[in-house]
């Protein structure tokens, strides 16, 4: 992307390498008020950026993410580029690639988005551990959460710095075509595919119902997520764009996996995942455990089946379920407007205002 000269200069460091669907969303706003210059971090030589055309430089450090030497040369790559570029606003994300960073973030407008927080990792909650909340948090001149319940659980002396910013897909307008049969369910299980995250009941419908096929997209987290993939009746389609996940959902698939396996985490209790977005753009449900709170507007906007725990009793019984509930799904037009992307990224731009 060429050089804006009537826009100042936006740095974005993350420990992603730019295919994370809500980086991808954010750098592509930013990038029309503002010359963006990305730091991240690829794990693979071979790694797809999805967000080239939408940055003015980009460092992709190549190594593993939250390693220290990964780490310093991200530092050694914001240091030159602010001794470059007259920055003017640094997005930083998430409070464990921050503290690093910590020393350099004074000097700048900073604003820092948590969607995956150290602290609800480890279940501390909104009153413990003030003082060292107070030392991370002393940089930032604003903050980004992704929903009202994670604004909640933040500590009260940074209320006041606090910006909602959901985690909304850009309005899907694609063709949506669904060809379902009582023959074959199929599933879409994408984004961070690990057993934890709908891989361990993915594997159980595939090995007890010869109705299930399903489609993967996205990042292996562990190994038996990889050799699921191996399975005759699942795909594995690679790394592909938001767009893309949203065009297989809306024509290939009947079902969305979103899954996620209780923990003491508040990230997991509290996730905003794409997926019930996606659901929403595509027409297509979702399947939710009710140990997510989110699972609550699943079950209110009716848009997919909420179980009755992870663990999954019979599997059998849920793909009847997934058959006998087509076409009783509550998609709207109305929905799709109040949950799109375009409708809050100025909350985006909002935090970048000097």
């Amino acid at each position: 992307m060429q050089k804006k000269d009537n826009l100042k200069y936006l740095l974005y460091i993350s420990s992603n390498d730019g295919t994370d669907m809500r980086i991808n969303k954010e750098v592509r706003s930013l990038s029309a008020k503002y010359n963006v210059c990305f730091i991240g971090v690829s794990e693979s030589a071979k790694t797809t950026s999805f967000i080239e055309n939408y940055v003015f430089e980009s460092h992709l450090i190549k190594g593993k993410r939250n390693h220290l030497i990964t780490i310093l040369k991200q530092i050694t790559a914001y240091l030159k580029l602010v001794l470059k570029h007259p920055i003017s606003s640094v997005h930083i994300v998430n409070e464990q690639l921050m503290i690093f960073f910590w020393p350099f973030l004074f000097f700048k407008h900073t604003v820092l988005d948590v969607f995956d927080s150290f602290f609800m990792r480890y279940g501390i909650k909104k009153r413990q551990y003030t003082i060292i909340k107070r030392i991370v948090y002393a940089p930032c001149d604003k903050v980004i959460v992704t929903d009202e319940a994670r604004k909640g659980l933040m500590p009260d002396f940074l209320q006041k710095k606090l910006i909602v910013l959901p985690n909304y897909p850009f309005r899907y307008h694609g063709p949506i075509s669904k060809s379902s049969n009582e023959k074959s369910i199929r599933i879409l299980f994408f984004g961070w595919l690990g057993m934890n995250r709908g891989g361990a009941v993915a594997k159980g419908l595939l090995e007890n119902d010869k109705r299930i096929r399903l489609i993967m997209l996205g990042w292996f987290a562990d190994e038996d997520s990889r050799l699921l993939s191996n399975h005759p009746r699942a795909e594995y389609r690679g790394v592909v764009s938001q767009q893309m996940a949203l065009e297989i959902a809306a024509s290939e698939v009947d079902y969305i996996l979103c899954l996620y396996e209780p923990r003491n985490n508040l990230n997991i209790v509290y996730a905003s995942p794409n997926k019930v977005y996606d659901s929403i753009h595509t027409e297509t449900p979702l399947i939710i455990n009710p140990e997510v709170k989110i699972a609550s507007l699943v079950e209110d906007l009716n848009i997919g089946i909420v179980l009755p725990s992870y663990h999954v009793e019979s599997f059998k019984a849920l793909t009847n379920e997934m058959i006998n509930k087509l076409g009783t799904y509550n998609f709207t037009e109305d929905l799709k407007k109040s949950y799109a992307w375009e409708s809050v990224q100025g909350r985006l731009l909002l935090a970048h205002e000097l």
